[in-house]
């Protein structure tokens, strides 16, 4: 992020075409019900398994609350106020990030600027409470860094945990305008870098230790330890994408480029000789061996990138793998599609008139945008073209009562039927229920917003409805339903009760609507045959086709269980 000014020289962004996806995605308030925020500047989970959120503003208030659509409500969950810098548009709370083993630990990291002889930027570490976990008291502040600030901007302040579990710091090169100390280059300094540390242990004289696989480790040349890439001028925001284990930047861009990096171990990102793919001032990058960004932008499409995340979220299955990231100035949000080997594909999803100061992700990894204003809100992409579904379900012979889980996850297919008679089918998708949330997404594509009864099949199971009456759903909208909670939420109450759970009855092996002595016979028949392997007959999905499946159809076929309608 930086001051925002005029651009009016048109540059032309470079590398791809940008491809326009702004009707099919937008950005919507992902809880409406909750009191707006005082220029939120970044959002995090803790990766405990409680599904919250916690969202940081700048003057020093961090909130927490419940990661619903409906939370109406929200805690403080620790406040900086006064001890953060109070003004400057780069200075105050900038970075939080919870230590991988938080649900043991109660561990959680700050980056915050604060005034003192000076401006300066620190690291601390602090402690949650043990007796109510949504709060922290900033009495159990544990310094781990403090690095002294040339001038008020380019400040830096990312944190995040790699899969490495080591701590990793953006510091930008400590401000005015083109870096006229050359810190960014100069590798006895911190500013201009990607710091990585490890906070589990300490070496004399520091409150952390120094990872021995940094580039540095050990010089002799004066080098800084903890440096872990250089040459850049203000990354942001950073984030690792966990499934490849990158580490992807936005390093803001001085007055032609913005870019985006793929950080790695001891390279030099070329700040202050490049901006972008671009010569800054003279053309000194003979020998250097600078690493060249794999994206950037002019000045003509933006004027400060804020890098966010390569999504890997279930809800959005189009723009699984890309990565997304946001101009703060112009309020665009883009995806960029990039498999390290072709060049790049850009896509605009949407333009806004907003200030777009960080991204957050959940437990889920579903991405969320901060709008940075004295009332600024959280969003969500949603998919405007589709109907998307999650639906909760459970199937009989693989639920497993005892565990609360299925004993694998399987496919469904699921049909949205109109409302009104004759119930004519108007799409259908197919959803993998998870084998320990039971739950799935599904996305519909032909069907408009409207009211439609959900019917789910499974392999062996029996065709399931949804209630009476049917259910509104939307295009743009993630609607839930869920199976398992009570036995009328399926037409007819056509559910069998497990447990605590209402399950979708297993047995029909012949998809004719009926759970009888036809089902039975062949499932008796696959029994005699000692057949194995993952078929319908095997309706507790063990293997193995035996007594324990002939049971479950018996006991349904003798209740005279099949398929109730609408």
């Amino acid at each position: 992020m930086k001051t925002l000014v005029i651009c009016t020289a048109l540059l032309l962004a470079i590398m791809t075409t940008a491809f326009d996806a702004s009707a099919q995605y937008k950005m919507r308030v992902a809880f409406p019900n909750l009191a707006t925020f005082n220029n939120p500047i970044e959002m995090a989970n803790a990766g405990d398994g409680t599904n919250r959120l916690f969202v940081a503003q700048q003057r020093g208030l961090i909130y927490v609350f419940q990661n619903s659509p409906t939370v109406n409500s929200r805690k403080t969950f620790m406040d900086m106020t006064g001890i953060v810098s109070v003004s400057g548009s780069e200075t105050g709370l900038l970075g939080i990030a919870f230590h991988p083993d938080y649900e043991n630990n109660r561990y959680f990291y700050l980056s915050y600027t604060f005034d003192s002889s000076g401006l300066r930027s620190r690291i601390s570490r602090f402690e949650a409470s043990s007796v109510n976990p949504d709060t922290a008291f900033r009495s159990s502040e544990k310094i781990l860094l403090t690095l002294a600030q040339p001038y008020s901007n380019h400040n830096g302040g990312k944190i995040a945990f790699g899969p490495d579990g080591y701590l990793y710091i953006s510091y930008g090169d400590g401000g005015s305008g083109g870096d006229p100390g050359n810190r960014a280059q100069n590798r006895t300094l911190l500013l201009g870098k990607i710091l990585r540390i490890d906070v589990n242990s300490s070496d004399p004289g520091l409150s952390y230790s120094i990872p021995p696989t940094n580039p540095y480790y050990q010089n002799t040349d004066g080098f800084r330890e903890e440096i872990y890439a250089y040459g850049v001028r203000n990354v942001w925001k950073f984030n690792f994408d966990y499934t490849t284990g990158k580490l992807w930047a936005g390093d803001v861009g001085q007055n032609a480029w913005e870019e985006i990096d793929i950080i790695e171990r001891g390279k030099n990102y070329g700040w202050n000789k490049m901006e972008g793919f671009y010569c800054y001032g003279a053309c000194d990058t003979t020998g250097k061996g600078f690493t060249r960004p794999i994206y950037n932008y002019s000045h003509s499409l933006g004027q400060s990138i804020t890098g966010g995340y390569v999504y890997r979220g279930a809800q959005l299955p189009g723009l699984f793998g890309k990565y997304l990231y946001a101009d703060y100035g112009f309020g665009t949000l883009w995806s960029l599609d990039y498999d390290g080997i072709n060049p790049p594909t850009n896509t605009t999803l949407q333009d806004t008139s907003w200030l777009i100061s960080s991204f957050g992700e959940d437990e889920n990894k579903e991405v969320y945008i901060l709008r940075y204003s004295s009332t600024g809100a959280i969003y969500k992409i949603v998919n405007t073209s589709a109907i998307t579904l999650d639906l909760k379900a459970a199937i009989e012979g693989f639920y497993d009562d005892g565990t609360g889980r299925l004993s694998l996850k399987d496919t469904v297919k699921v049909y949205l039927h109109q409302a009104t008679s004759p119930s004519q089918i108007v799409d259908s998708a197919t959803a993998i229920i998870d084998s320990t949330t039971l739950k799935g997404y599904c996305f519909f594509n032909n069907a408009p917003t409207g009211l439609y009864y959900i019917r789910v099949t499974h392999r062996n199971g029996l065709d399931t409805w949804s209630k009476s009456g049917g259910e509104a759903l939307a295009r743009g909208v993630v609607s839930v339903y869920d199976f398992t909670t009570a036995a009328s939420q399926a037409y007819g109450n056509n559910l069998l009760l497990k447990g605590s759970r209402y399950c979708i009855y297993s047995g029909d092996v012949n998809s004719d609507g009926t759970i009888d002595a036809t089902d039975n016979s062949q499932i008796d028949n696959d029994v005699n045959a000692f057949v194995t392997g993952f078929i319908v007959t095997d309706l507790n999905a063990d293997d193995i086709v035996d007594g324990s499946d002939l049971l479950i159809a018996d006991n349904n076929a003798s209740n005279y269980v099949s398929v109730v309608a609408p």
